[in-house]
């Protein structure tokens, strides 16, 4: 058989096993090797990770981050156009990316045993070589040789990336061609090099055309793969993945009823239990005192905020993205006579103190990271033009904020031009761009949004599709409808200015989230000089995970 896919470009030769249900290691031998294994593990650093992903070539690092991030929704995008971009690069400048640290720092608890995993899939066995790996002990403890299971690796992922290995490049063409013309995709990636299947099954992936299930496999969906192959007499290819799913399925069920034995036995021995020695356990857990190392680190509380942060997107201070400001000052209404009717029937003021809102929002938010970028008293077309082109360069970025600093009525801002926009249309423009489905999209509106029920908005055609490209979308209102947004003359508005106290001061420990309601909250508390002035922020959300911003 001819070789294709990774394989081929590193002149490996392709593994082709029988599924194996009985180990022929003796368990002594598999336990010593997994104890070695372990204490290798732990002297792998983060700091490591860029010299072994120089010793890596393309091919490799492809590999490596279809088995290490396919089963990460939220990153799998961002990492999809990383591999883009790589793949369009000189082959020097392949040799810097940062990949392995990337997964590292989303992954911070179990990121070694997942690597090291993954490059035994690979056999990468030169590069774990040079990490202090023995080999004969990782192929006790990882049994990279048999494709139906995996240890940390999603099993799927791993039966996947075997048939890469066996599917000849002429091969991955057709199925690629054919798959995406059964999907009628008009969004299939501007990509054409078949050599890399992992690149394309990502991005199928990213786009649930696949689903991967659990690590036991339930929940998955890879019926258009196995019809696929069983159509086009690739029967073995269609019966590994059948088995992979079978294996772990069954694992998880049996796993299920010893738990529910070993429950039954624990609960008879604890009956039998002396009173004395219940008496002890009780003064223990009573207690509760924290788990600390001579430095006084208590290491519940660590991981407990480390178990968090496992679980959600954390923005990088090197890739954080753009913070977009639209800072509107001055109106004018020279405008068209077919925009007449969407003027307002008064001139609309000076907004004397955005200017401070728009300095405090650039030096807080470049703390964390951000590219500032601030356009002052734009027209309404422009404004969204302005947006556009911010989504645009944000593919490779961890995410994008929008600032408009502005006058409005309910559900609409202006344009210096006096003509509104659309709220809506505004997060249209935002949702709409594929490359963000993924990405955190935080939209912040410092208007007014009095009820006026004369004034009416431009259709500027501005729509989406489905309601899923909504998805990770945050809006933070300075105002619920109906009311006011209360704006110093010196000092900026009350929102904005407790807005960046709050991120300033809950960075470092709080999510995104969360720090707006806290934001809300010290709003709501404040009172105006005249007539108990008082006002309300308003948050919609739809994100999928927590999100973390870098510490200042």
């Amino acid at each position: 058989m001819m070789m294709g896919g990774c394989a081929a470009r590193r002149g490996q030769k392709v593994i082709n096993t029988d599924i194996c249900y009985f180990l022929d290691f003796p368990e002594e031998r598999r336990t010593i090797a997994e104890k070695k294994v372990m204490c290798t593990l732990d002297n792998i650093q983060i700091e490591d990770l860029p010299y072994v992903e120089h010793d890596l070539n393309f091919a490799q690092k492809v590999s490596l981050c279809f088995l290490l991030f396919g089963d990460q929704h939220a990153h799998a995008t961002y990492i999809l156009q990383k591999l883009l971009a790589l793949a369009r690069s000189p082959p020097a400048e392949q040799l810097n990316s940062d990949l392995l640290r990337l997964y590292a720092q989303t992954n911070p608890s179990r990121w070694r045993c997942h690597l090291v995993e993954a490059l035994c899939i690979i056999n990468a066995r030169q590069v774990l070589r040079k990490m202090g790996m023995n080999w004969e002990q990782l192929r006790l403890q990882y049994l990279p040789q048999i494709q139906e299971i995996s240890l940390h690796v999603h099993p799927l992922l791993k039966a996947l990336y075997f048939i890469c290995e066996q599917l000849t490049i002429a091969q991955s063409g057709r199925l690629v061609l054919d798959i995406n013309e059964k999907l009628n995709s008009t969004e299939s990636l501007r990509f054409y090099d078949f050599a890399y299947l992992e690149i394309f099954l990502l991005d199928w992936l990213t786009r649930r055309h696949l689903r991967l299930g659990d690590i036991q496999t339930i929940g998955s969906d890879v019926q258009l793969l196995i019809e696929y192959f069983k159509f086009n007499d690739l029967q073995s290819l269609a019966t590994l993945l059948i088995q992979t799913y079978n294996c772990n399925a069954k694992a998880q069920v049996n796993k299920s009823e010893c738990e529910s034995d070993a429950q039954q036995v624990e609960t008879v021995t604890v009956a039998k239990l002396p009173k004395t020695s219940t008496s002890v356990a009780t003064d223990i857990s009573s207690a509760n005192l924290p788990l600390v190392n001579s430095n006084g680190v208590d290491y519940t509380q660590q991981q407990k905020q480390q178990q968090q942060r496992s679980d959600a997107l954390q923005v990088q201070r090197e890739n954080a993205g753009i913070l977009l400001i639209i800072n509107q000052h001055s109106f004018h209404q020279n405008v068209s006579e077919d925009l007449h009717a969407f003027l307002p029937a008064q001139k609309l003021s000076k907004r004397d103190g955005t200017d401070v809102d728009r300095q405090r929002l650039s030096d807080v938010f470049s703390a964390l990271g951000y590219s500032v970028e601030s356009h002052d008293n734009v027209d309404h077309l422009a404004m969204l033009d302005i947006i556009r082109f911010a989504c645009a360069r944000s593919m490779l970025r961890d995410s994008l904020i929008v600032c408009i600093l502005s006058h409005g009525f309910e559900g609409a801002v202006y344009g210096c031009d006096s003509i509104p926009v659309s709220i809506i249309d505004i997060q249209n423009v935002l949702c709409a761009d594929e490359h963000l489905y993924d990405k955190p999209k935080l939209l912040i509106i410092q208007a007014c949004q009095q009820n006026e029920k004369n004034n009416q908005t431009r259709n500027v055609n501005a729509t989406t599709k489905s309601p899923s490209q909504h998805a990770n979308m945050v809006v933070a209102m300075s105002t619920v409808p109906g009311f006011v947004a209360l704006r110093h003359s010196v000092n900026g508005s009350w929102f904005i200015q407790t807005l960046c106290e709050t991120v300033k001061e809950l960075a470092a420990s709080e999510h995104v989230l969360d720090i707006l309601t806290r934001t809300i909250g010290k709003v709501s508390q404040k009172r105006g000089d005249k007539d108990h002035q008082i006002m309300l922020p308003l948050l919609s959300s739809t994100l999928q995970q927590k999100v973390y911003f870098p510490a200042i």
